[in-house]
């Protein structure tokens, strides 16, 4: 696998080239110092990927040759969907890129009682280039999605398949928990719902559990945000 480029426009089906411009190109230009004859990968954040040899390199842009193109789905077989009450600054950055890597299908920013980093449209902008960023450094075609952010309330109404709350059994408010044990026999949608630094309120998880949402206990230890969303798509992602 060479040095990919995400297209913002899929070529149409008769294309021989197409021009990369943007970010993108600045980043063939001036990072990666390419030049005519250099053959590199591109994918459009669907389950397509082409090979294609740079032929002419200007300024802002740069025309590719298409060489050839093949469906190529790095995807799990298991839909995973991550409410998540995003921490502060750089933290959203990373844990968003490991997510990619792991195979996360959809990231909903979540508001929460608690929750402290309120996630903004500057923010989910910034946070939808990470995941590109991500997706061309481990080789997945299809983008995550992240969802302009939800209540609370709006994302244990919405979600579907088997739903789980993560909260510790040191905090107040669940009525019985699964072991996260129970994650690995998983098939088909699922969806967790990860709490602010401040966890989730007792109100908030017994209005999860009254709509048929399962509390989760990650051990005895309290875990920050992203280290309890990357256990969780582990367990669900990697255990198969």
């Amino acid at each position: 696998m060479g040095q990919r480029f995400f297209l913002e426009s899929s070529p149409t089906p008769d294309a021989t080239t197409i021009v990369l411009d943007g970010q993108e190109a600045q980043h063939l230009i001036k990072v990666m110092r390419a030049k005519p004859g250099d053959v590199v990968e591109l994918f459009d954040g669907t389950d397509m990927q082409w090979q294609a040899e740079v032929i002419d390199i200007r300024r802002n842009d740069a025309t590719l040759k298409l060489l050839s193109s093949e469906v190529m789905s790095r995807e799990p077989s298991i839909t995973l969907t991550l409410g998540i009450a995003l921490p502060k600054g750089d933290r959203q950055k990373w844990v968003i890129a490991r997510l990619v890597e792991l195979g996360v299908q959809c990231v909903v920013p979540m508001t929460t009682e608690y929750g402290v980093a309120q996630p903004v449209d500057k923010a989910i902008v910034r946070l939808r280039r990470q995941v590109i960023e991500a997706s061309k450094q481990c080789g997945r075609n299809k983008l995550m999605e992240i969802t302009t952010p939800q209540s609370f309330d709006q994302f244990i109404e919405q979600a579907e398949g088997q739903r789980w709350i993560a909260h510790p059994l040191s905090a107040p408010g669940a009525s019985e928990y699964q072991p996260a044990s129970s994650l690995q026999s998983t098939t088909g949608e699922t969806a967790v719902a990860i709490g602010p630094e401040g966890g989730f309120s007792m109100n908030e998880v017994q209005q999860a559990e009254a709509q048929g949402w399962q509390p989760l206990e990650l051990d005895s230890r309290i875990l920050r945000i992203e280290t309890a969303a990357l256990a969780i798509a582990s367990l669900v992602l990697l255990g198969k």
